[in-house]
Order: structure tokens, then sequence, then C-alpha cells
């Protein structure tokens, strides 16, 4: 397992008690999409949900983000929307990964965005000022185009697993027929859209009726503390076993990684 350094560990313990975490206000939305969706004509993948309303299928409590998966005879389609901070930081830093096992073709694939081209860390500097959690504490439109501006420097490839002639790594600029998009609003939530020919998939919404799915944001290795860690409190007394199991719990969610599995059921005409 790997460990924080000691300086990283005294601030954490400073204000670890203090941390908080705020409850789903999405808890009356389903957990997984129940129904395929087919979709609109006008549909751009920009990093926007216009097209949709703004309005989404589902809001996973494992993952803590809104999400829509959708299709065309040609097409399969995923936005997500996270408005946690914590959530977000690792998406943009570790990347959502999105992987299709089809029971007829058996056919299996992934598709991860952001990637980078080594494993070094690379934290973005987005400064959205203010409460992330308050909606109605919204970013100026300089602070959203610089944080946008960071995205388009950053995240410039995909990883693609499973897919026969489509290389480990390609551009996000490419003729594969795999579409990313990315950006922050003013909202200061981030929302991430991926468009993938159903061919790569192996399958046809002639033959198929249904996609097995998982979701997963890739998490942040190298968070922990052991039961023996001695780390000092803002109290100025020790950390207790039961304080330090509070600790991971809370860096778990901050820097942990989570998934979620569902059935896609193909929408037609």
């Amino acid at each position: 397992m790997n460990f924080l350094k000691s300086e990283k560990l005294v601030v954490l313990a400073a204000c670890f008690l203090g941390l908080y975490y705020p409850t789903s206000a999405q808890s009356k939305m389903p957990n997984l999409q129940a129904k395929g969706l087919y979709m609109p004509a006008n549909l751009k993948i920009d990093g926007k949900s216009d097209e949709w309303t703004n309005k989404f299928e589902a809001y996973n409590n494992s993952t803590d983000f809104y999400y829509t998966i959708a299709n065309n005879d040609e097409r399969l389609y995923i936005i997500i929307r996270a408005t946690d901070r914590n959530v977000f930081n690792k998406i943009i830093e570790k990347g959502v990964t999105f992987s299709t096992k089809n029971g007829s073709s058996g056919n299996n694939s992934s598709f991860t965005f952001p990637y980078y081209i080594n494993d070094t860390r690379r934290l973005l500097s987005l400064d959205l000022k203010g409460d992330m959690n308050n909606p109605s504490n919204k970013a100026t439109d300089a602070d959203i185009a610089q944080n946008n501006k960071l995205l388009r420097e950053k995240h410039r490839f995909i990883k693609v697993e499973g897919i026969r002639g489509v290389d480990s790594l390609i551009s996000i600029y490419n003729e594969k027929g795999i579409q990313v998009a990315e950006l922050f609003d003013v909202n200061k939530a981030y929302t991430l859209e991926m468009l993938i020919d159903l061919k790569l998939l192996g399958v046809s919404t002639k033959n198929d009726k249904k996609i097995s799915y998982q979701i997963k944001v890739n998490p942040i290795p190298g968070y922990a503390v052991s039961e023996n860690s001695k780390i000092i409190t803002s109290s100025g007394n020790q950390a207790t076993p039961d304080q330090l199991a509070q600790l991971n719990v809370l860096l778990a969610k901050k820097f942990g990684g989570s998934d979620f599995r569902g059935e896609y059921v193909l929408a037609t005409k």
C-alpha cells in the first residue's frame, strides 16, 4: 500500500475532522438508467447537455454523477455530469473508463478519457472560486474560459482496448469513430461526452437488443494511512485508530475509484 508523505498527513490530519461531504440531493433519481434513448438528430459532441435540456436519466450513487446513455442506428452515446469537486478532480486527472461487453458477439472493449501518455500525475490548477456545492455561487466567464483552456491543452488522448484495428492510444482528433468532448460551465459543473461507432463494439441495432456496460471513475493512487501512522490532529493529540479509519474513509472519497455496471437497451426508431 502506498502512503501519504508525512507533511501531507499533518495537513490532512489537522483538518479531516472538519471535512464535510454533503449527502446526495439526487436520491429521488434512478441509480441506473432504465431504458434506451434514441439520440436527437441535432446532437453535438461539445461538452454541453443542451440537447437534453440539461436533464439526465440517472444519478449513480457509487460514482456521484448524473449520466445518460443513448444511441442511433450507427452510434452509442454517453454523457456524464459531475458537480462534486472530488469526483471531477479524479476524472480530469485519471479519467473515466467506459467498458462494454456484448453477449452475442463476445466483444469486450473499453475507452478511457482523458488519458495521459505516461502515468505522471498532472493535476490541473482549476481555480473555481467559492463553494462548489452551492449552485447559486456561479463562476465568472473568465474562470470557466481559463479552466476549459487547460482541459483542451492537457487532454489530448483516448486509451482504447479490445478494438481490432484501433491503436491502444489515439488522439481525440481521430477518424476511428470515437469522439469525446468536455467542458466546465458557469455552475462549476463538469460535463463529459463520448460517441462511439456501434460497429467498433460489434453491435448492431438489427441483431442486438442490449449492451452490458461499466462506467468507472479511475482512482488517484498513493493516498492512504496505515493503522500505525503517527498523526497529530488539530487538537494536538495523536490520532486514534478510529480517527485514522475515518481519515481513510475521507481519503477514499477524495482520491479512490468508483464504478457501476448496468445493461443498456438499444433504442430503435
